[in-house]
């Protein structure tokens, strides 16, 4: 258990996980009466209540109305997650349609996350969101410069796993095309495999390293690098499927925190972030944030599951869902663990 939580009893630990299951399913506060049935009856509603009296105590259940039932805290789901959701698996109808979903974009990785976001979304009945990594991270296959009207040079880049970017770079002063194929066949015959980030690193220690500045083609490149911004504060794409229909749930009727979340979706920047973590932690697997665990304010009444996906070894990108923290958390990180999976599998077998 984790620290600040004190060590329940087995029929507290019962009875606490009854009250989470009960409310995840009909979302209404839960009585003891209700529990006391949901255990078979095995304890008497005034054993139940007691025990929700010390459950409340210990902050893991609160009650929204005098008369009413409790409903589970932050803390509670915590513990549901951390001690009794247990390992689900989804069955293999929802697997076959997660793969014939996902499986004829394999070489499109645009594609892929877009729809990747959508099956997120309809599997778990959240939202689903899917986060790339920034242009600087992207493994370099081929590059290509040409040169365009108006001081500008197009920058076609060719990156692992099979993305395509173009970027229009506006330079001082012209270029030949001779200069950006010479400047191009450099990058690809010595780096490529090689992150964008690391190559641009690399140029500039090389330009620094000459006492004259006699290499014209890693002088141009530094140059193209600089005006261009190429490998440098680009950000990762992020796609949000399904935020209308979350919004539409009992959970958020009240209008000012739906408009809170409802912006945080549009900025996406914070839901980046959140995800970002998970690629900064690749080892921790699947990531579970609840409620006030979450940075963002305007997401403190949601919980956040989120995994990283790979091409062959390196983590590319994060995926997840986001939902109320009255989630069905088993299906949630069922749902994300087997889409990050297969998603590292398409991208590792092209």
């Amino acid at each position: 258990m984790r620290p600040g939580h004190k060590r329940l009893s087995k029929r507290h630990e019962e009875i606490l996980a009854a009250i989470i299951r009960r409310y995840v399913e009909r979302r209404v506060p839960v009585g003891s009466k209700s529990v006391s049935r949901s255990l078979g009856e095995l304890l008497s509603p005034a054993t139940v209540r007691n025990c929700m009296v010390d459950l409340e105590a210990a902050g893991l259940l609160e009650q929204p109305h005098v008369s009413a039932g409790r409903i589970p805290t932050d803390r509670a789901y915590r513990l549901y997650v951390d001690r009794w959701m247990g390992s689900g698996r989804l069955k293999p109808s929802t697997q076959r349609y997660i793969a014939d979903s996902l499986r004829p974009h394999c070489s499109a990785l645009e594609t892929l996350m877009a729809t990747a976001s959508q099956v997120l979304a309809e599997v778990s009945r959240n939202v689903g969101v899917v986060l790339g990594s920034p242009l600087d991270e992207k493994i370099l296959e081929h590059v290509k410069f040409i040169k365009l009207p108006d001081c500008r040079v197009l920058a076609v880049i060719v990156s692992k796993p099979d993305r395509v970017e173009n970027k229009v770079i506006r330079v001082e002063g012209e270029f030949s095309q001779e200069d950006l194929d010479r400047g191009a066949n450099y990058l690809n015959e010595k780096f490529q495999g090689w992150s964008l980030r690391a190559v641009r690193l690399e140029v500039f220690q090389r330009l620094e390293g000459m006492k004259a500045l006699t290499d014209e083609v890693i002088s141009n490149l530094a140059k193209l690098f600089t005006w261009g911004g190429l490998a440098e504060d680009e950000p990762a794409q992020l796609f949000v499927e399904g935020a209308a229909k979350m919004l539409g749930r009992p959970d958020f009727n009240d209008l000012r925190r739906a408009r809170a979340l409802l912006a945080a979706f549009e900025e996406k920047a914070k839901l980046a972030r959140i995800l970002d973590a998970c690629l900064q932690t690749p080892s921790a697997g699947v990531r579970v944030l609840i409620g006030r665990e979450n940075p963002a304010r305007e997401m403190r009444q949601c919980a956040v599951v989120a995994a990283p996906y790979r091409y062959r070894n390196r983590v590319v990108g994060a995926l997840g869902v986001v939902g109320p923290t009255r989630m069905e958390y088993g299906r949630a990180v069922s749902t994300v663990e087997y889409v990050a999976n297969f998603c590292s599998r398409l991208l590792s077998a092209n």
